[in-house]
C-alpha cells in the first residue's frame, strides 16, 4: 500500500509542486513565529566629511539647528534589529555633494546612513534626508585653558597647584560659533587621592551660561592636553595674636578675642611639621589711646604666603580681631595723717599737720578696687634736713600692685616745730603758710634767713 502511494506521488508532478510550496509556506510561517518582524528607531550624530571644500573657497560650514542629527528607524527580524545599536552606522554628510548653487542661505548637503553589519537582513527607512548648512565666514582665536578638579582627596590632603600643558588652545570655525565660546577648561578627578596625579584629558568648551559647546565645524590645534595636580598635606594650625600700644588713661587692656582662633592649611608636609602657630605681628593691633573695644579684620593670606604655605579653604581669608579696652573706676580714700610714716624728722622736732585726713584718689579695675583697703595703703613723708617751718611736699604713696595706680600726686602741708625753741611772733603763728616762715622773723640770724630763704625757692 505504502509503495503504492509512493508511486503514484513520484508520476505526479503538481503534487509534487504542492508539497513545495506547502514546505516553503511552513518554513515562513515557523521563521515569523520564531523571530517575527520589529523595528527600531536611532537618532546618530552625522560625521561631515571634505569640510575643507568649503574652507579653500574662505569659508566655513555651520550646521542649522539639530540637521546634524539624522533620525531613522530600522525593520527586520527581531534577532537582528535587537542586535544593532548606534555605533553600528555609518551616518555621513559629504559637503562635497553640496549644491552652491541653491537660493537662499541655507544649503542642503544628502545624508548617507549605511550599516556596518546586518546590511541583508535589515531595512532602513530615512526621517532626516538632508543637513543644512549656512556658510560663514571664518574665525580664529585663542584661549587658555582653565584647570579644574573634581572630587575630594584622601582624609589629611587638599589640591595644590594644578595646571595644564600646553594652557593655550587655537580654536577656528564658523563665527557665530567661535564667538560664543567664553571659557575652556580640562578637568582632571582627585577623589580620594593622596598623591600627586596627571591625566590625558580633552578640552572642554563652554559658552557664557556654563553649557558645553560641541560641533564637528570647529577646528582646535590641541586634541588632548596633559593636566597635573599637586596634592598637599593638611594642618589646623592655631592663630596668635598680640597687641601694641597703650590705652588711654583711666583704661586697661584685657586681652584680645579673635575668631577663627585656627585655620587649615595646606603645603609640603615637611613644611606644616615645623610650624605650630600662625603669629599676627603686635603692630597690626595697635591701641594707643584707645578707651573702647578695638575691632580690626586681619587679611591671614600674606602670613601663610612667608611660611610657604596656603589655605584650604581661599574664603577663610578674614581673621576678626577684638582688644578688649574696659575703664577703670576710681575711689577716694581719706587716709588719717596719723598713718603717714614720716622719714628724716629730727629727734628735737615734731610735725604737725593742717588736716587730720589726706585724700587720695586710686584708679583700677572695679573688681581689682573691691579688694582695697586703706590700711593697704602705705604714704611716707621724708622730710629730711627740714629746718621749723612751714613747707608742702610731695607724699610718696605706695600702692599693693601694679594693678592700681595713683589718679594724680599729692601734696600736703605741715610744720615743723623745735621743741626746745622759743615761741614763734604772732605772724608765725597765724597758722601755718605754704612756701615756708614769714620773711620778717628780724630776731633770725643772716645765715639763718639765707638758709630759710634757700629752702623756700627750693619749696616753690
Amino acid at each position: 500500500m505504502f509503495r503504492k502511494m509512493m508511486k503514484h506521488l513520484a508520476n505526479n508532478p503538481g503534487l509534487k509542486l504542492l508539497s513545495l510550496l506547502f514546505s516553503v509556506v511552513l518554513w515562513l510561517m515557523v521563521v515569523n513565529v520564531a523571530d517575527p518582524e520589529a523595528t527600531k528607531f536611532f537618532s546618530v550624530p552625522v560625521e561631515i566629511l571634505n569640510k575643507d571644500v568649503i574652507t579653500e573657497m574662505g569659508k566655513v560650514p555651520n550646521v542649522v539647528g539639530d540637521s546634524d542629527i539624522a533620525v531613522f528607524y530600522i525593520t527586520g527580524p527581531r534577532s537582528y534589529v535587537e542586535d544593532m545599536a548606534s555605533d553600528d552606522f555609518n551616518v555621513t554628510a559629504d559637503l562635497s555633494q553640496v549644491d552652491l548653487s541653491q537660493e537662499g542661505d541655507a544649503k542642503l548637503v544628502p545624508i548617507e546612513i549605511t550599516a556596518k553589519k546586518n546590511d541583508r537582513r535589515i531595512d532602513v527607512v530615512r526621517r532626516t534626508v538632508n543637513m543644512q548648512i549656512t556658510l560663514e565666514d571664518r574665525s580664529e582665536q585663542k584661549f587658555i585653558i582653565s584647570a579644574e578638579t573634581t572630587g575630594t582627596p584622601a582624609k589629611g590632603s587638599a589640591i595644590g597647584n594644578v595646571e595644564v600643558t600646553p594652557n593655550l588652545l587655537k580654536i577656528s570655525g564658523p563665527a557665530s560659533v567661535v564667538s560664543r565660546i567664553n571659557r575652556v577648561a580640562a578637568s582632571i578627578n582627585v577623589d580620594g587621592i593622596s598623591s600627586d596625579v596627571s591625566d590625558n584629558v580633552m578640552p572642554v568648551l563652554y559658552d557664557e551660561n556654563g553649557l558645553v559647546i560641541s560641533s564637528d565645524l570647529l577646528e582646535i590645534n590641541q586634541s588632548v592636553v596633559t593636566i597635573r595636580a599637586k596634592i598637599l598635606s593638611t594642618k589646623n594650625i592655631p592663630v596668635r595674636c598680640q597687641v601694641s600700644g597703650t590705652p588711654a588713661a583711666g583704661y586697661e587692656y584685657r586681652g584680645v578675642e579673635y575668631a577663627p582662633d585656627s585655620v587649615l592649611v595646606k603645603g609640603d608636609a615637611a613644611v606644616l611639621n615645623g610650624i605650630s602657630a600662625i603669629n599676627i605681628p603686635p603692630d597690626v593691633i595697635n591701641i594707643d589711646g584707645a578707651s573702647s573695644d578695638v575691632e580690626v579684620s586681619i587679611e591671614i593670606v600674606p602670613y601663610l604666603q612667608e611660611m610657604g604655605i596656603s589655605l584650604v579653604d581661599d574664603t577663610a581669608n578674614q581673621i576678626a580681631v577684638k582688644a578688649i579696652i574696659e575703664q577703670k573706676s576710681t575711689k577716694k580714700f581719706n587716709l588719717p595723717v596719723k598713718d603717714i610714716k614720716i622719714t628724716g624728722l629730727s629727734s628735737s622736732y615734731e610735725l604737725e599737720f593742717s588736716a587730720e585726713t589726706v585724700p587720695i584718689n586710686v584708679r583700677a579695675l572695679e573688681e581689682d578696687m573691691e579688694g582695697l583697703k586703706p590700711e593697704d595703703i602705705e604714704v611716707i613723708l621724708d622730710v629730711t634736713e627740714l629746718q621749723p617751718g612751714t613747707y608742702t611736699r610731695q607724699l610718696m604713696i605706695n600702692l599693693p600692685g601694679d594693678k592700681y595706680e595713683l589718679v594724680s600726686q599729692v601734696n600736703l602741708q605741715f610744720n615743723i616745730v623745735d621743741k626746745d625753741g622759743e615761741p614763734e611772733d604772732s605772724e608765725n603763728n597765724s597758722g601755718p603758710v605754704q612756701g615756708g616762715d614769714s620773711d620778717d622773723d628780724s630776731s633770725q640770724r643772716p645765715e639763718e634767713r639765707e638758709e630759710e630763704t634757700g629752702e623756700e625757692t627750693d619749696r616753690t
